[in-house]
């Protein structure tokens, strides 16, 4: 049986445990742990280049791992571990003479398609083996494929000022041409019927799809225009982005209303509404090559000589640029998800953005901004 000093010492042991457990629980709100940690994740940029002194163009991606590079030479590189590894599917020769690639899009790992500067086509539908389709539209922009059939392209005529859109349907060998593209404006006061010129397509969906141009109004001047489609591009409804002296270099849209609209000056506009109203961006640099995410989290933009890139994390209503200092030009930028991105350029150049551990360093990598986690 305790006696009565053990029966105090266990209720004195007892009380102070309590008044623990209560002084713990009385804690401000929100105040920090003893041991709070900092933070354990950020975001960077990587070399992952090409070993061969080739100009890298335009590069298009369909997970955040796999990717095709075009660029001169006819060379087409292919990568399935996020750039550790290039493949040369076509090409790769620095001393070779072959045609330039201009542009490249993959509807998915099955399904591509390269322009040459000289307007002839080539495609897969294997993701590896490449074979010739025939020629495309003179001065063509803005290709885009909805199904491994169904596709569209811009064809550009400078003495006519305006632009037919073509459409195939047989994945590229043979072309439909449709009407011109005009649109209704008002410049100096006075209205306008003007030819557009298309720079850029995107669909969000099968139905719905966005072209961005512009309309010459005066030598060297251009209005900024923009197109929207309901029904796979059978029809358009063209319009202008006021107060422009610009035309739109390229489109970006994540959503069926949410979008950005990088002009030739670099200056970006953006738009919650389809483009039925459109707003310059807060600190938007003369961005060379611009790029938006699938799900919009994050924007990005690259001047002309690479020494900055500009991140926006709230739809391009402001951005915040930081130094890069990038060894060369840069001419392509694509992000496939918000966590990975690309960007292309000369001398074989790539740079990989990833979020990677706090305390991961690797040679050259280069300090980038990271959506909210």
């Amino acid at each position: 049986m305790r006696t009565f000093l053990e029966l105090l010492a266990v209720a004195l042991i007892l009380a102070g445990m309590a008044s623990g457990q209560l002084k713990k629980a009385a804690a401000p709100k929100g105040a920090p742990a003893a041991n709070a940690a900092g933070p354990k994740w950020k975001a960077i940029w990587e070399p992952v280049p090409f070993n061969k002194d080739i100009e890298l163009r335009a590069i298009s991606c369909v997970g955040p791992e796999t990717c095709w590079v075009a660029g001169r030479n006819s060379t087409i590189l292919f990568t399935s571990d996020g750039g550790k590894t290039w493949q040369a599917q076509l090409g790769g020769d620095p001393e070779a003479a072959d045609e330039d690639l201009a542009g490249i899009f993959f509807l998915e790992s099955k399904h591509g398609w390269v322009m040459t500067e000289r307007n002839r086509m080539m495609g897969t539908t294997d993701g590896s083996t490449w074979v010739e389709l025939g020629k495309v539209p003179a001065t063509s922009r803005g290709l885009w494929f909805l199904t491994p059939s169904t596709g569209l392209v811009a064809d550009r005529h400078d003495s006519q000022s305006q632009t037919h859109l073509n459409r195939t349907e047989d994945g590229g060998r043979s072309w439909t041409r449709a009407s011109p593209c005009r649109v209704d404006a008002v410049v100096g006061g006075l209205s306008r019927k003007l030819g557009c010129m298309v720079r850029g397509i995107q669909f969000v969906t099968p139905s719905i799809g966005f072209m961005g141009g512009g309309a010459p109004v005066d030598m060297g001047t251009d209005v900024a225009t923009f197109s929207r489609t309901a029904d796979g591009g059978a029809t358009w409804t063209h319009s202008v982005i006021p107060d422009t002296r610009h035309a739109v270099d390229s489109i970006h849209f994540w959503s069926e209303k949410d979008g950005l609209a990088l002009l030739a000056s670099g200056r970006t506009y953006w738009t919650a509404d389809a483009g039925a109203n459109w707003t310059g961006s807060v600190n938007s640099p003369a961005w060379r090559s611009f790029y938006a995410s699938g799900e919009g989290k994050i924007l990005v933009g690259v001047n002309e000589n690479g020494r900055q890139i500009g991140y926006s994390f709230n739809g391009g209503r402001s951005f915040t640029s930081r130094p890069a200092n990038l060894p060369a030009l840069v001419r392509d930028v694509t992000f496939p998800d918000s966590s990975h991105g690309y960007l292309v350029g000369q001398h074989g150049m790539v740079y990989r953005y990833r979020i990677v551990p706090v305390d991961y360093t690797s040679q050259g990598m280069i300090g980038a901004g990271a959506p909210p986690r």
